[in-house]
């Protein structure tokens, strides 16, 4: 979760992924914010980016998931999160 940036940017962070494979069957359940939203900057700063959950089932299907969501997974699905970035600080002169 990488963005080029301009030299006179100042912008939020990208956030990091993170996924987690399923060896068995069961149930995942997230609870998540700006999805829908991006964090906001603080004293002019940019906007972090948002954050996105799905999954990505064993057959190659990406299933898209809601902040707050629940799904059943099967083994060999991963999960799979985007978490949103932190908002810029102080925008540059």
């Amino acid at each position: 979760r990488q963005r080029i940036l301009r030299l006179d940017e100042v912008l939020g962070g990208d956030g990091i992924t993170r996924k987690l494979a399923f060896l068995d069957p069961m149930t995942v359940t997230v609870l998540s914010s700006h999805r829908v939203t991006e964090p906001a900057g603080s004293m002019g700063g940019g906007a972090g980016k948002r954050g996105e959950n799905m999954i990505a089932r064993q057959d190659g299907a990406l299933e898209k998931l809601e902040g707050n969501d629940a799904a059943q997974m099967s083994a060999g699905d991963v999960f799979i999160m985007h978490t949103p970035g932190g908002g810029g600080y102080f925008a540059k002169s």
